[in-house]
């Protein structure tokens, strides 16, 4: 499932689309706007890993009653924020630069390979 950034180019505002909306429509004005999908990469892939394995490692914590695993599960709840912080960061980077090109003139738009 990627992320999705929804640009309304009434209001020239970029917003992440909602995981609930059904409709491509701006929050702001109810008009239609465009979908930007952002593809995943590492990051991504590494901050699902992690949602499951520190929920794991604070059960084994509880079972074991060792607070060695409680220690290990909050340095990598640390480390998922930081990486779910740069890869939400990178995604509006390429939502924002598609947003150039989508706006750019028609020979630069098919210029870079685009239909």
């Amino acid at each position: 499932m990627n992320v999705k950034y929804l640009y309304c180019p009434k209001c020239k505002e970029l917003r992440v689309k909602p995981w609930f909306a059904i409709r491509d429509r701006c929050q702001m004005c109810f008009g239609e706007a465009r979908v930007i999908e952002i593809p995943n990469n590492w990051m991504t892939y590494a901050s699902y890993l992690l949602y499951a394995v520190i929920p794991a490692l604070v059960a084994i914590s509880l079972y074991l009653k060792d607070r060695t695993y409680l220690y290990l599960a909050v340095i990598l709840l640390i480390i998922m924020m930081a990486v779910a912080y740069a890869n939400v960061a990178r995604g509006e980077r390429y939502a924002r630069a598609r947003i150039r090109i989508a706006s750019s003139d028609l020979s630069d738009f098919r210029r870079r390979g685009w239909q």
